[in-house]
């Protein structure tokens, strides 16, 4: 069966998580189509002017040299599979866009004149805009189309057409550019993560230790090093890796900082704070693609106006905290995410297929059920394994993406650091509670499970039932599928 692949353009600023979430992303990069990789700034990096020096900027440079690492890994990678893009297409995609200043959206670039051709283009699948810095670059590709059409007679159709196509997903919202330009005179998808990727990224230290595990340095010693050139690039804490114009106060790998920061160990995750705005378009978002609410890998969000999604106060129920929080809707996968990423490593040091884990191949009849209230549903999968190895399946009810169940008056308070002169939002969350789902599953840990739609359920509220098949093995691979009961 033919793999579906989103399609997406990379627009980042160059901070070593940038880095860290590119060398990821590179791994990934044969379940998605990758249509352009774009260099910008963000209120953090910049180029600088003649009339302004630069600011933390980390060169133009180093994408085209990890592309050149994941060359040296390509062959093995083919192996495992072929649909991976050579290395050539990559670095052929790649442009500097905006990158002078913060919001610098004056002057067509390279960059932006490539992105607002692939938003003109003849593909009119989705054009997905992943924004690791600021949305300038993006913002000057808008504003060039909005020059060149709007007055003419096309200009109603080609406005329609981008406002169908691109969707962006922002994290942090780096610079002004989108409130201050591209929010006023477009009407484009927009998912907004502003806090939830922090738990991804420099936050990850106040996670829970179950989530800790697959952050700290034993793991990464022990999956990620001597995994080939280009994981070896993969930057963490104290590792001596220098990186030549951020400042000083920014150099993890250096022991200063180490020193200064006692609470770390050497090769401790740094941070990929930008990666849920891929993991968002892989398989193993959950279909979570299709609806911003389903949630998955990259995040559960809520519409806050029309075509705007945030991850603000959409809450999961935390079994460990016993509180229903904003994070937990994201960090739910860590453990999931780092064994997917330990299982690929291996790939890029072995031309033997069968020496490694692959995932699962996975049919579930029918993913969009219609049932009645006090229907029993019957749910079968049907799983193999490329390698042979034995699977385990466990099918659970994502009950906080499931309509039948309302969280709306649960009352909720929030977090709240301080950072310079203003007060952000760090979670928001409810008091400790316990809960009882009433949802019982027959078979949930056999391909074949069994429940009762509840008969209070109301025409229109859906169940949503996750599967999960994994291969038992050294380093597992788990393949998911989403069945959701709607209630006539």
């Amino acid at each position: 069966m033919k793999k579906l692949k989103l399609r997406t353009v990379v627009t980042t600023d160059g901070e070593i998580d940038d880095m860290d979430s590119f060398i990821r992303f590179l791994l990934y990069s044969n379940d998605v189509d990758v249509a352009g990789i774009i260099l910008t700034s963000s209120m953090f990096h910049y180029r600088g002017t003649a009339e302004k020096p630069a600011y933390r900027w980390t060169g133009e440079t180093w994408i085209p040299e990890l592309i050149a690492k994941y060359g040296h890994v390509y062959p093995n990678l083919m192996k495992h599979d072929p649909t991976f893009p050579t290395p050539e297409s990559l670095l052929s995609v790649y442009r500097i866009g905006n990158v002078d200043d913060v919001s610098d959206m004056t002057e067509e670039t390279e960059g932006s004149n490539f992105l607002a051709d692939l938003i003109l283009d003849d593909d009119d699948r989705p054009l997905y805009i992943q924004t690791w810095g600021g949305t300038n670059t993006t913002a000057r590709a808008l504003k060039s189309i909005q020059e060149r059409y709007e007055g003419t007679a096309d200009w109603d159709t080609i406005k329609k057409k981008v406002e169908d196509k691109v969707v962006l997903y922002i994290i942090l919202d780096q610079d002004g550019t989108y409130g201050d330009y591209i929010s006023k005179n477009w009407n484009i998808k927009t998912l907004n993560d502003s806090l939830n990727f922090g738990y991804f990224a420099y936050g990850w230290k106040g996670l829970p230790e179950a989530f800790r595990a697959s952050l700290n340095a034993d793991w990464h010693l022990t999956h990620l090093k001597n995994k080939g050139p280009l994981l070896d690039q993969y930057a963490l804490i104290g590792d001596g890796y220098y990186l030549e114009g951020e400042v000083e106060s920014e150099q993890f790998g250096q022991q200063a900082w180490l020193n200064q920061h006692p609470d770390y160990e050497a090769y401790d995750f740094i941070s990929e704070g930008d990666s849920p705005s891929y993991f968002y378009l892989l398989q193993t978002s959950l279909r979570g693609f299709e609806n911003p609410g389903f949630g998955g890998w990259g995040g559960r969000f809520r519409e806050i106006s029309p075509n705007t999604f945030t991850t603000n106060q959409t809450i999961d129920y935390n079994p460990y905290t016993k509180r229903f929080e904003q994070e937990y809707s994201l960090y739910r996968w860590i453990p999931d995410i780092q064994a997917d990423l330990a299982a690929r490593a291996q790939w890029c040091i072995t031309d033997d297929f069968k020496s490694v884990t692959h995932y699962p191949q996975v049919k579930v009849a029918k993913k969009d059920i219609q049932a009645e209230p006090g229907q029993i549903i019957t749910l079968q999968a049907k799983a193999s394994d490329l390698n042979g190895y034995s699977l385990n399946y466990h099918w659970w009810c994502y009950h906080e993406a499931s309509s039948y169940w309302d969280f709306s008056n649960l009352e909720l308070e929030s977090d709240v650091f301080r950072l310079g002169d203003m007060d952000h939002v760090s979670s928001w969350h409810s008091k400790e509670m316990e809960i009882d789902w009433a949802l019982p599953l027959t078979g949930e840990d056999t391909p074949v499970v069994q429940f009762t739609v509840p008969e209070d359920a109301k025409p229109g509220q859906t169940l949503h039932m996750i599967l999960e098949v994994s291969n038992v093995a050294d380093l597992p691979l788990k393949t998911y599928e989403r069945v959701i009961v709607t209630v006539k």
